[in-house]
């Protein structure tokens, strides 16, 4: 059985659907929440390592609201990221997901943001405890919690979310994807058969590559004007990273031309489109109105463009 079918198996099965609850934060932000109707619970719901899920859900969103994830950044600050959505959730009755990649549970980069699919002396992990593996089963648990019937879910990653969420596309995603957006990731999987992932294409684990499908996933690569400084201090440093670009601008505008350019090489559709936030640093606070325009409101981008300048 190949690994897509495993992954696509993975968020399918029911399981252990909900999750058991977790205790209340401690901090002011964590408190401020929770009164403002932000939830918590410790999912267990799959093979992989039990780990906290913040969930919102508008006082007036209906059983058939849009469900988005949204997914941190290194510093694994889930409560920041979902404080950060709670008025723009509330403003278009979204249902947010925001996993909490827990250091505890996913010790390295590799294990969230690059999709955990070895261990660190390069054993492969099985499909099922890919970092991965668990967007599909998450959904189905808030499904159940919220009593929900949304049939699709959309993703908005910012920074090592933003890698998540891109390569998680090009992974072959999961069978309830709608959309995504990727905004103002660090680095790269470039869509190059040449070099090998979690920087390009090769070595993903077999049956996972499939161009078709990859490309004609709607996915915005979303990027800030003024997040161009080649020294900041969480811009991923490693060789191949480097060899993208000086900067996450310079990256991400490389890895959409070389996306695109791809597409045409396999004569494959190609729905992905680019988008740049003027004047805005790397900073989700400042990408998230524009992403909850692309994805649910007027922003229509059309694929296949240059990078488009937002007015």
């Amino acid at each position: 059985m190949s690994g897509a079918v495993l992954l696509a198996l993975a968020g399918c099965a029911p399981g252990h659907a909900v999750a058991s609850a977790a205790p209340h934060g401690d901090t002011k932000l964590q408190r401020d929440l929770f009164a403002a109707g932000v939830k918590r619970f410790t999912f267990d719901g799959w093979a992989g390592p039990a780990f906290p899920v913040w969930t919102y859900r508008p006082a007036d969103a209906p059983g058939d609201a849009p469900v988005l994830f949204v997914f941190h950044g290194v510093q694994r600050d889930a409560d920041k990221y979902i404080g950060e959505w709670v008025d723009l959730a509330r403003r278009k009755k979204i249902v947010l997901i925001v996993p909490e990649y827990s250091r505890a549970a996913f010790p390295s980069v590799a294990a969230y943001s690059h999709g955990w699919f070895t261990d660190k002396d390069g054993t492969a992990r099985p499909a099922d405890r890919w970092s991965f593996a668990s967007v599909e089963p998450i959904f189905a648990a808030v499904r159940a919690r919220e009593k929900l019937t949304a049939t699709t879910y959309s993703l908005y990653g910012h920074s090592g979310g933003a890698q998540f969420v891109h390569r998680y596309v090009l992974a072959g995603g999961g069978p309830h994807l709608a959309r995504a957006v990727s905004a103002n990731a660090g680095s790269y999987a470039a869509t190059d058969p040449a070099v090998r992932w979690p920087f390009g294409i090769a070595g993903l684990p077999k049956g996972l590559w499939n161009p078709a499908k990859a490309f004609a996933m709607p996915m915005t690569v979303l990027l800030g004007t003024s997040d161009n400084d080649p020294d900041h201090p969480s811009l991923p440093r490693q060789a191949e990273a480097e060899a993208q670009g000086p900067h996450r601008l310079a990256r991400g505008k490389a890895f959409y031309d070389g996306a695109r350019g791809r597409a045409v090489t396999d004569k494959v559709q190609f729905n992905w489109n680019c988008a740049l936030v003027p004047n805005i640093g790397h900073d989700n606070k400042g990408m998230a109105p524009v992403a909850v325009d692309i994805l649910f409101g007027e922003a229509k981008l059309q694929p296949g463009t240059d990078c488009r300048l937002l007015n």
